[in-house]
């Protein structure tokens, strides 16, 4: 059973550094592109543990996209603000 669990963890940890290595790092414009085919988790992990990279715009923006997810963000945040002012209130 140990060895099932070590072999499990093992390639967990040698699959982790492929995904992160899809990403391509342009030295023209000082960015990492992503590839063509999205996959948001693996990007999401990469530019949490790459906090200060900047990330080159997609060719082919998704312009709802962007909108809706700025919508949404800037809606979570405004929900987040109430909150705090209703317990700040005493509510």
């Amino acid at each position: 059973m140990k060895r099932l669990a070590f072999l499990g963890f093992t390639i967990a940890t040698l699959t982790a550094p492929i995904q992160v290595q899809a990403q391509q790092y342009d030295p023209a414009r000082n960015c990492v592109r992503f590839p063509q085919k999205p996959n948001p988790e693996a990007e999401i992990r990469y530019l949490t543990s790459h906090p200060n990279t900047p990330v080159c715009p997609s060719p082919n923006p998704d312009l709802q996209g962007q909108a809706d997810a700025l919508q949404y963000g800037a809606w979570e945040r405004a929900i987040a603000n109430q909150r705090l002012r209703d317990a700040m209130s005493g509510r």
